[in-house]
């Protein structure tokens, strides 16, 4: 997997953006809700922690979209050089 500027308009990695997908469609929601609940008790920690959790999360489905899918002959090449 090689993070390039020239993957942007090769299609993403499947398996990295279904996790990426998941992280921003379903776990960062449950984790604002968790962090909102959070709040009365102690309102700081709710704010940073919901804040560091949003952008680590969109950091990395910004990051996925510079991988592309590789084909499977280029993967068999480079294992036989290990």
């Amino acid at each position: 997997m090689n993070l390039s500027v020239k993957n942007l308009n090769k299609p993403s990695n499947k398996k990295l953006k279904l996790v990426a997908d998941y992280l921003l469609y379903t776990f960062l929601p449950a984790i604002n809700v968790f962090f909102v609940t959070v709040q009365p008790v102690n309102t700081e920690f709710s704010l940073w922690g919901s804040a560091v959790c949003n952008m680590l999360i969109a950091l990395f489905k910004g990051l996925v979209k510079f991988t592309a899918e590789e084909p499977l002959n280029e993967l068999e090449d480079d294992n036989k050089n290990l």
